[in-house]
């Protein structure tokens, strides 16, 4: 597998995704995006994994896409980055629709396609090196990935409006400041800590999870009352789930709940 642009490895009830090409600082090309988009799209109803760990190999997460695409032919690059975005712009939808929840473990450049893709996930832990840029406008293009989506949804419209226009490098703290990243821990630690949450998810209530995840992003598109019948209707359904049913008997007990994530 060490010749894939990606890389998939089993831990237990978890999945962990690296991109895998460091001597490019895992610049997005299309075969890792397609392989991405395949393996999320299976893991999305696959009950056996009930969380994911994104990161990279060597030293960075991503560094936008791989600007080699484009060549000098322009109108053969704007099909081949029209074929990179189809996969590109499904993974982004896996990462959204699945209920397990998605870590992204960012370290060095996190830039464009890079930030879109952490931009997707659920909780972003960051090394202290870790540099973010969109980086579009470096090539007078507009955001893709859901940056443009996500961003003022995270930090506000103002400033979203900054960094997709101005493009310039922010440090772990700022982006610490703007809510951007769960957690910032020493480089050398990165993986670990980005393990022991991964694994914490992968006990928890994987259902109860999922409808966290649908019902924040659906704050933001309707009224309260709207909002209040849904929550009902996710209520409703997490207190008939195993989980639900589990915890209600080990407090019980006395003992420590075991979520089986159904």
């Amino acid at each position: 597998m060490s010749d894939k642009d990606l890389l998939s490895e089993r831990r237990g009830q978890s999945l962990i995704l690296t991109f895998n090409r460091p001597e490019k600082a895992n610049a997005m090309t299309l075969d890792m995006v397609s392989q991405l988009f395949n393996i999320l799209k299976n893991t999305t109803t696959d009950r056996g994994t009930r969380a994911v760990l994104i990161c990279g190999a060597g030293s960075n997460f991503m560094d936008g896409i791989d600007m080699s695409i484009y060549g000098t032919d322009i109108a053969g690059a704007q099909e081949k980055i029209n074929n990179l975005l189809l996969p590109y712009h499904s993974a982004i939808r896996e990462l959204q629709a699945m209920e397990k929840p998605v870590i992204a473990a960012v370290e060095g450049r996190v830039s464009a396609a890079g930030l879109s893709l952490m931009l997707a996930c659920d909780f972003v832990i960051a090394a202290k090196n870790t540099v973010f840029n969109s980086k579009f406008t470096h090539s007078g293009m507009t955001p893709d990935g859901g940056c443009s989506y996500f961003l003022p949804r995270k930090i506000g419209i103002q400033k979203a409006i900054e960094i997709l226009t101005l493009a310039e490098d922010f440090d772990v703290d700022e982006a610490e400041k703007l809510r951007l990243v769960n957690r910032v821990v020493e480089t050398e630690h990165l993986q670990e800590e980005a393990i022991k949450l991964l694994d914490r998810l992968a006990e928890g209530p994987t259902r109860a999870y999922g409808a966290v995840k649908r019902l924040v992003m659906k704050a933001f598109e309707q009224d309260m009352n709207t909002h209040l019948g849904l929550e009902h209707t996710y209520f409703g359904q997490s207190m008939r789930s195993f989980d639900f049913r589990d915890a209600v008997k080990a407090r019980a007990t006395g003992k420590p709940v075991r979520f089986s994530g159904t």
